[in-house]
């Protein structure tokens, strides 16, 4: 993972070793249309129908963890959601990397169920070495408290924010509402919270024509998210909350991988679709990740089903050994066969 043009690795792994990545974990629900009445459809909250999954991916790579299928009336904040989801997930991962995770997840998952939740899989301050570090990124609700918070700043408090590449971006500012919430002149705002918590507040101008509702600043537009990592600068830990946005992507795959649309009127049999779904959207992504280069290895479903899975190619045995027969006219017989090569490699058995 790349924030703000540099390596999401963990802080002080700088030694001997190569430094170790930090393994992101994003939560994300999408939406489902159903033409018919499917067990469990329901209307959506974009006065749709049809189906509100709940989704975890690791965002390294860009896998499937788990899935979730839920009605189309499913609640954005249900916590035992997230919390199955999430376990569900961290069951996926090899233990060897649950050592050092961050998880991310938008405004829906600013619940104190969720919070304190991640903040009792995070037994590094206790254990030290011996811990498992589970940091979280999560978008928190610009409410009454937040607000009250923001109007109690002084102008020279914002600083400039970080575009994707590292770069100062001017237009965006941010600052760390902890102190304020914490202990400013309206009282301890986040007493009920974990103490390691700590709150960050983004703006940026609004868009000239725009109307402000109701309540909201006339200026400005506001956004903030929720974390416990206890070091580096508020514009990195902006950036790495914003990074995590891309995994409407890997959503986007595994609809075009089968879960557009569910086929039965059956719970369980669209539970099992959904899941063989996420599954066809793991082994796209690993073979990019293993066996893809340039534009391929960033390639969405549909392409590699029209440049490779679909390629005219025989699969044949001879001498005990499996060979790929590629006509030479096909324009990506040179990707194919190259991938091909390197998937045999790792196992050449």
């Amino acid at each position: 993972m790349k924030v703000a043009g540099k390596d999401l690795h963990r802080p002080g792994a700088e030694s001997a070793r190569r430094p170790r990545p930090v393994l992101v974990v994003r939560l994300d629900a999408t939406l489902l249309d159903a033409a018919s009445s499917k067990a469990p459809a329901a209307g959506t909250y974009k006065q749709g129908f049809g189906f509100h999954p709940l989704t975890a991916w690791c965002t390294n790579i860009g896998d499937s963890l788990a899935v979730m299928l839920r009605p189309g009336n499913a609640g954005s904040f249900t916590a035992c959601d997230h919390t199955a989801v999430l376990d569900a997930a961290f069951g996926q991962i090899p233990a060897t990397w649950r050592t050092d995770v961050l998880v991310t997840i938008d405004g829906a998952g600013a619940s104190h169920e969720i919070i304190d939740y991640l903040t009792g899989l995070n037994t590094a301050p206790a254990h030290g070495k011996r811990g498992r570090r589970v940091e979280y990124s999560i978008g928190w609700p610009i409410d009454e408290r937040t607000l009250a918070g923001i109007s109690e700043l002084r102008e020279p408090d914002w600083d400039n924010a970080l575009d994707a590449d590292g770069a100062p971006d001017p237009e965006a500012q941010v600052v760390d509402l902890t102190g304020i919430l914490r202990g400013g002149p309206g009282g301890d705002r986040l007493g009920s919270w974990p103490t390691d918590l700590r709150v960050i507040a983004r703006r940026v101008p609004r868009p000239a024509g725009k109307q402000a509702k109701l309540g909201e600043d006339a200026y400005w537009e506001y956004g903030a998210f929720a974390t416990n990592t206890p070091t580096g600068q508020i514009q990195w830990l902006d950036a790495r909350h914003r990074t995590q946005a891309h995994v409407e992507d890997r959503v986007t795959q595994l609809k075009a991988c089968g879960a557009r649309n569910l086929p039965s009127i059956d719970y369980d049999r669209n539970g099992a679709w959904l899941q063989l779904a996420a599954l066809a959207t793991s082994l796209t992504a690993w073979l990019r990740h293993l066996a893809l280069d340039c534009d391929l290895a960033k390639a969405g479903t549909k392409t590699l089903r029209f440049r490779l899975l679909s390629a005219p190619a025989r699969l044949i045995t001879h001498a005990r050994r499996k060979i790929l027969k590629i006509p030479p006219g096909w324009a990506w017989a040179h990707d194919l066969a190259t991938a091909w090569d390197r998937l045999q490699a790792l196992h050449p058995g």
